[in-house]
C-alpha cells in the first residue's frame, strides 16, 4: 500500500513538471509513462483488492471507464505493414474455433492472437455429464497454449476495455492494438440478480458449481428436486430439459427414483403445436419420465429458510434441492465499454456477424441474434467469420454467409 502511494506522488510530480515545460517531443514519452504507471498501479493494487470495500471496487470500475474514454483523444496510428493483427477475445467454443482456423489459414503471414483470463479452455457442454459422474474435470479441460501449434499466440490477461474507434483493447497489462477484432466473450452468470440464490440454489453453469452439485446429488436420498430457469437469455437453452432427463436416469440407476420427485418450472407459457415442434416434444419427454411441469412461473426470489421459490403473482414452489439456472448478463467489460445495447448482447449483421464497427465481429453468446446461445451456434459463427477474413486477406475464394444448422 505505502509503495503504491509513494509511486502515485512521484508520478504526479513528474507529470506536472513535464506538462509545465510543454515540449512537443515529450508528449509521447508522457503517454508511455502513463500506460506503464497504469499497469504498475493495477498490479500493485491486486494484492489488497480482496480487502477493498464495494465503494472502492466501484471507483476502480469508473476509473477504467474514464481511461477508456480518454483513449478516444488519441488518433490511432495508420497501419504501416501488410501484416495484419487479428485479436480474438475469449477462449470459449467460438473463440477457440475462430482462432484455430485463422491460425491455420493466416498464421504464417499475419498475427493471430487469442486473449483470455484463463489458461485453459473449458468445454461447458459436458457439465451435465460431469454433474452425474459420467465425466471428470480432466476430461473437459484443455490448455489454451496448445493453439500455438496452429500459429496462434495466446495471451493470458484480464480484458479491461475495448475501444473500436481507436482499434485498441485495454488489458490489465496495458493496451494492445488490432486490425481486426473478434469478440467472443460469452455471457457471465449473475446469480446476484435473484435474491436468495447464493444461499439456496445450485447449478451446473460453471465448473466449480457443477462439482458442488455432484457432491450434493451423491448424498441425496429422497425428496423434491426442483429444476428451473430464470427470465432472460442464458447459455445453452436445452440444458435444463436435458438435466431433468439425466436426473431421472441417475436416480433410476441408484434405485431411488421412486423416492425422488423431480419438477420443472419455466417463465415460458406451456408449449403448443405439432408433436414434432421441439418445445412440444421436450415437454412430452419430461412428462413421460414423470417430471411435473410448471409453466409461466417467473422466479423473483428464493426463501432459503422455508425452502420455497417465489414467483410473480404470489406463486410459490417448495423444494428439497433447488437446481436453478443463474441469470446471465453480458461480460462486464462489454457493459463498461458501451458495446451492448441489451442483455442479449452486441448487435450484429445476421449474415456476416459484423458489428457496426467495420473491422469488429461478434460471435457466440454475446452476439445479439435470434438463435440459441449455445456452443454449437458459436462454432458455426466462428467458421463463417474465419472463412470471410481469410478470403479478405488472401484474395482467394468467395465470402459466405451464416446458415444455421440446428433445431
Amino acid at each position: 500500500m505505502l509503495t503504491s502511494f509513494l509511486a502515485i506522488g512521484l508520478f504526479a510530480a513528474v507529470v506536472i513538471f513535464l506538462f509545465a515545460l510543454r515540449p512537443n517531443h515529450l508528449l509521447e514519452p508522457i503517454k508511455q509513462m502513463s500506460d506503464s504507471f497504469v499497469s504498475f498501479l493495477l498490479s500493485s493494487t491486486s494484492e489488497f483488492g480482496s480487502e477493498m470495500t464495494q465503494e472502492g471496487l466501484e471507483d476502480q470500475r469508473l476509473w477504467r471507464q474514464r481511461r477508456l474514454r480518454d483513449l478516444h483523444l488519441t488518433t490511432p496510428k495508420p497501419a504501416t505493414s501488410k501484416r495484419r493483427k487479428i485479436l480474438v477475445l475469449g477462449g470459449g467454443s467460438g473463440g477457440l474455433v475462430a482462432a484455430t482456423q485463422l491460425g491455420i489459414n493466416l498464421g504464417k503471414d499475419h498475427d493471430v492472437i487469442l486473449i483470455d483470463r484463463r489458461t485453459e479452455h473449458i468445454f461447458m457442454p459436458a457439465f451435465l455429464f460431469l454433474m452425474v459422474g459420467q465425466r471428470q474435470p480432466k476430461d473437459v479441460v484443455r490448455k489454451l497454449e496448445r493453439l500455438e501449434q496452429r500459429n496462434v499466440q495466446v495471451i493470458q490477461a484480464q480484458i479491461e476495455g475495448i475501444d473500436p474507434q481507436r482499434q485498441e483493447v485495454l488489458l490489465d497489462s496495458g493496451p494492445i492494438s488490432y486490425d481486426y477484432l473478434i469478440i467472443s466473450l460469452g455471457l457471465r452468470t449473475a446469480p446476484e440478480l435473484i435474491p436468495g440464490f447464493a444461499e439456496a440454489a445450485q447449478h451446473s453453469w460453471e465448473l466449480e458449481a457443477t462439482l458442488r452439485l455432484r457432491k450434493t446429488l451423491e448424498s441425496f436420498q429422497e425428496g423434491r428436486i426442483l429444476v428451473g430457469i430464470p427470465p432472460g437469455p442464458y447459455r445453452c437453452p436445452p440444458a435444463p430439459y436435458e438435466a431433468q432427463w439425466m436426473l431421472d436416469t441417475y436416480f433410476q440407476e441408484r434405485g431411488l427414483r421412486d423416492k425422488v420427485q423431480i419438477e420443472f418450472f419455466s417463465p415460458n407459457p406451456e408449449p403448443a403445436g405439432e408433436d414434432r415442434t421441439p418445445a412440444v416434444w421436450m415437454d412430452a419427454q419430461s412428462k413421460k419420465r414423470g417430471v411435473q411441469q410448471h409453466y409461466s412461473f417467473s422466479v423473483q426470489s428464493i426463501d432459503s429458510q422455508r425452502k420455497v421459490v417465489k414467483a410473480l403473482y404470489g406463486y410459490e414452489l417448495p423444494y428439497d434441492l433447488l437446481f436453478l439456472v443463474p441469470p446471465h448478463q453480458p461480460a462486464q467489460v462489454l457493459l463498461d465499454s458501451s458495446l451492448v445495447e441489451t442483455v442479449a448482447g452486441i448487435r450484429v449483421d445476421y449474415d456476416t456477424l459484423m458489428t457496426r464497427w467495420g473491422n469488429v465481429y461478434c460471435i457466440g453468446d454475446c452476439a445479439n441474434m435470434p438463435v440459441s446461445k449455445s456452443g454449437g451456434v458459436a462454432h458455426q459463427q466462428a467458421e463463417v467469420v474465419a472463412h470471410n477474413l481469410t478470403v479478405e486477406l488472401t484474395g482467394e475464394g468467395e465470402p459466405t454467409t451464416f446458415q444455421l444448422h440446428t433445431l
